[in-house]
């Protein structure tokens, strides 16, 4: 990567935020839809597809267990935990003014769902707060998280164009978690570990012109980790 050099005890602390990330994984009975599902219910009112949801005997999952954790590096060799916040909302106040106080240009979240990369979001948050380089860490199963950083090769607005097609593929999963907020429900993609790994494929074949790409794999139970 071009502003920051990957070393080898860099990535060990990055991976070791796998340990501490809040995931959904580790609830009970999640409500979980198929595709087919998810694509009539979109296209319906929200009341009648809230109804539809309860008459499976689903329970939606609350914004609340949606919990993320935020770091940034500091000095380049120690990562700052800057909170854990709840509904999947980090408040950009917070991220600038620690870009400040650390001279950070890499900012690093957890995903409570088993989706490993970076959302359109983050990538567009990036790109208007004015990092270098995002990551994102998310448990894929009860043993295994994977972390992906992304540093673009000039600028995110190359990145951010080309993230429709990833994004299409994301919306192609099999299994969604039905998630309820004020009475606002929405479908998180739930991927199996087959379709990560699918994902991190193309993910890296779409970017490739305009990115560097940083896979690790992390062994939970091992406390190991590969990339």
């Amino acid at each position: 990567m071009n502003s920051l050099k990957f070393s080898e005890s860099l990535i060990e602390l990055l991976a070791s935020t796998a340990f501490e990330a809040p995931s959904i994984l580790e609830i009970n009975n999640l409500p979980v839809v198929n595709n087919d599902i998810v694509k009539k219910l979109i296209e319906v009112y929200m009341d009648e597809a809230i109804d539809f949801i309860l008459s499976l005997g689903l329970k939606p999952l609350s914004t609340s267990f949606l919990a993320e954790d935020v770091y940034t590096l500091c000095n380049e060799n120690s990562l700052l935990f800057i909170g854990r916040f709840l509904g999947g909302l980090i408040p950009a106040a917070h991220i600038y003014r620690y870009r400040t106080l650390c001279k950070s240009n890499l900012f690093l979240h957890s995903h409570p769902i088993p989706m490993p990369i970076p959302s359109p979001e983050d990538v567009i948050s990036a790109a208007q707060i004015g990092y270098d380089v995002e990551c994102v860490v998310s448990r894929i199963s009860s043993f295994k998280a994977m972390l992906t950083c992304i540093e673009p090769l000039k600028d995110w607005d190359k990145v951010i164009a080309n993230y429709d097609t990833i994004a299409e593929k994301v919306l192609n999963v099999a299994r969604f978690v039905v998630v309820i907020n004020k009475g606002d429900m929405s479908f998180l993609p739930m991927p199996s570990i087959d379709e990560i790994s699918s994902l991190l494929l193309i993910y890296k074949k779409v970017l490739e012109h305009y990115a560097e790409v940083l896979y690790v794999d992390i062994d939970i139970n091992r406390k190991v980790f590969a990339y």
